[in-house]
């Protein structure tokens, strides 16, 4: 008896209560837009195509996007790992800590691999656009390490 006076209030808990549906608060949403920002970034820069690159990368640095260029028509291969540290939402502006591990292949340097920390400075609450790059840039390692190989 005392089973089914148990099993009663679990079925009632479970099924008899109404729960309302959990609404996603604004941070919450932009957090996402954020997060989906920064995959789209390291999607098309992993598969090489400059042209959906060049678009979403910072406009006021034309020498890094001429470098990634030639990193993407070079490389055989490209694999590039983010690991989101910390977001700070800052009215528009938000700031996102991250570390990053890059490997690729290529004629001149085989397989090669790069690490680093850097902070993305993004701007807007539904538009997200990158301001800048702090720290070590993901994007232009390339070239730093063919600039450090003899």
């Amino acid at each position: 008896m005392l089973f089914c006076a148990a099993l009663g209030a679990c079925l009632w808990l479970t099924f008899g209560c109404e729960h309302a549906a959990v609404k996603p608060t604004e941070d919450s949403k932009r957090l996402q837009l954020i997060d989906a920002y920064i995959e789209n970034l390291r999607v098309v820069f992993e598969g090489r195509n400059f042209q959906a690159f060049s678009t979403a990368y910072l406009d006021n640095r034309p020498d890094d996007l001429q470098e990634i260029s030639n990193f993407m028509s070079s490389a055989a291969s490209a694999q590039l790992d983010f690991l989101i540290d910390r977001i700070v939402l800052q009215g528009d502006r938000v700031r996102v800590s991250l570390h990053w591990e890059l490997r690729w292949s290529s004629e001149r340097t085989g397989l090669a691999k790069q690490r680093g920390n850097a902070l993305f400075e993004l701007t807007g609450k539904t538009d997200i656009h990158l301001e800048s790059i702090e720290g070590d840039n993901p994007f232009t390692a390339p070239a730093s390490y063919r600039g450090s190989q003899p």
